[in-house]
């Protein structure tokens, strides 16, 4: 008798377990295209296609930008690159890839450029990459910083819930004990790596889950990339939120980066920023797309601790950037002269983004 009472009830077991697998999987299927869709959507008139890249006259500058998660056509990096290519005065066609890829991979593909089709399957042409050694090694750079360096200034993205943890944070040595995320490929982890911190990688399309799902506790961003990148945030998770305590600072700028082989693309887009610097509109495009009013309400700047990384990698690729490029005061954060938010909003560019 014993044997027959048991088997109902595993056979039971059973097929309420199977009913709650297919249920789980039933709800992820009608889940994940909605939160594929609000990452990926984007206008097709935007994208710049591989074959018509490949039916470009000779003549016409191809520039396929990499696209990160988050960006589209209102993006500050592809609204820079339509004004530098504005300016330059060149014959050019301007698109964001068809597709997103890991950083790594995207700086593989332009290495190979245009040799090898399949290796560089998108044709991306330029993409905009924290300045390093290695990058200036394998690609053509365009040395300015895209935003004046403010790139090197960090804010994360952090689990409600971790946030009290990271009030505690007041140096180096307690930033040790935190775990930190970036993208595969992302020169920021040999950053954190010269500085003992631990760093968790992913690819770009699982960083908001890691923080969301509290398997990180600070996922550092350029204050310049905060605002492209809430709507994702507020679309695609519950509990991720802005920490309000810390700014990490290290010298670093995004450039732009081109294949070793595109030396007419490199010189248009340097031409082009140089006289969009000249005659103003870079600094009405960065007060516009970065110094607004969302990020003076959320970025909280007058009372963060700041945390300042050396950055030895960069040393040599920063070298170039002539001085006059630069906003942020490097000089001033290296040697701890300036070691709250609040100095920096002395500081008259800053000014507007303190309350």
């Amino acid at each position: 008798m014993a044997s027959t009472s048991q088997q109902p009830s595993g056979l039971w077991t059973l097929l309420t377990a199977a009913i709650t697998i297919v249920t789980l999987l039933f709800g992820s299927l009608l889940i994940q295209p909605r939160l594929t869709e609000r990452r990926l959507k984007i206008n097709d008139s935007y994208i710049l296609t591989p074959v018509e890249v490949e039916d470009l006259p000779s003549g016409v500058l191809a520039a396929v930008l990499d696209r990160r998660t988050g960006e589209d056509e209102n993006a500050f990096n592809y609204r820079l690159l339509k004004l530098a290519l504005e300016r330059s005065g060149s014959s050019y066609v301007l698109g964001l890839s068809a597709e997103m890829q890991p950083q790594d991979e995207a700086v593989s593909a332009l290495v190979h450029g245009g040799d090898d089709p399949s290796r560089n399957p998108l044709r991306i042409t330029v993409g905009v990459y924290g300045a390093g050694k290695e990058l200036n090694r394998r690609l053509r750079s365009v040395p300015i910083p895209i935003t004046g360096g403010i790139l090197g200034l960090r804010v994360g993205w952090s689990n409600r819930y971790d946030v009290p943890l990271l009030k505690t944070v007041d140096d180096v040595a307690d930033l040790r004990s935190i775990l930190l995320l970036q993208g595969l490929g992302w020169s920021d982890v040999e950053i954190f790596d010269t500085s003992g911190l631990q760093t968790y990688t992913a690819r770009t399309e699982d960083l908001f889950r890691l923080v969301d799902n509290r398997r990180v506790q600070l996922y550092p961003r350029g204050i310049a990339e905060l605002e492209e990148e809430y709507q994702e945030v507020r679309s695609t998770t519950t509990q991720t939120v802005i920490d309000p305590h810390l700014l990490i600072a290290y010298p670093f700028a995004g450039f732009f980066y081109v294949g070793s082989d595109q030396q007419a693309l490199a010189d248009a887009i340097r031409i082009g920023f140089e006289r969009a610097i000249a005659d103003g509109s870079y600094q009405r495009l960065l007060e516009e797309s970065i110094f607004t009013p969302w990020l003076k309400k959320n970025l909280n700047l007058e009372d963060r601790s700041i945390i300042v990384l050396p950055n030895p990698n960069a040393y040599d690729a920063l070298a170039d950037v002539n001085p006059k490029h630069w906003i942020v005061p490097w000089g001033n954060l290296m040697n701890g002269s300036i070691e709250r938010g609040e100095k920096l909003c002395d500081l008259t560019y800053f000014q507007k983004l303190c309350q």
